[in-house]
């Protein structure tokens, strides 16, 4: 069974058998072994940004379920400059912010060395807005509507699992 966050030493243990640390979860070390699950590893980070706080709650919800530390921004400002103070794995962007073009703030992004190393999914409409995408390089595309599942596919595609 696995515990996010705890270590714990497991019951039983063959002797001699050494098996994998990637594919069973053990440090291997010349001490007792030691089930590790992700307390000591740093999650991936996404930034989504939206400003329509009801578009929100259940992707963000989704991610953070799936172990992934997901932080949002309100608007494509405060989500540049989320983005220029701390590291993150990926940004979600809507491309049809109300009050702002969605593909400027990622122009701005792909535009900024800084942020070069950043991968982006970016939600769009049903139809159109194809021809953006020949402008700026997007990492993934999601067409509305779409699942959470598609969501959670096209993050793990991305940036891997969390």
């Amino acid at each position: 069974m696995r515990r996010r966050g705890r270590c714990q030493t497991p019951k039983r243990s063959t002797p001699g058998a050494r098996a994998s640390a990637r594919t069973c979860g053990f440090r291997l070390s010349s001490g007792p072994r030691t089930l590790c699950t992700g307390g000591d590893v740093a999650k991936k980070r996404i930034l989504f940004i939206d400003d329509r706080p009801d578009h929100l709650r259940q992707p963000v919800l989704r991610l953070q379920l799936a172990g992934y530390e997901v932080e949002e921004a309100v608007s494509g400002a405060a989500g540049l400059a989320r983005l220029r103070q701390d590291p993150f794995d990926l940004l979600i962007l809507d491309a049809d912010l109300p009050t702002e073009d969605g593909w400027g703030v990622l122009k701005e992004v792909r535009g900024d060395p800084s942020l070069s190393a950043l991968r982006a999914i970016v939600f769009m409409a049903a139809k159109g807005e194809t021809q953006k995408l020949m402008l700026v390089t997007v990492d993934a595309e999601l067409r509305r509507p779409f699942s959470m599942g598609a969501l959670l596919d096209a993050v793990r595609q991305v940036i891997g699992e969390p």
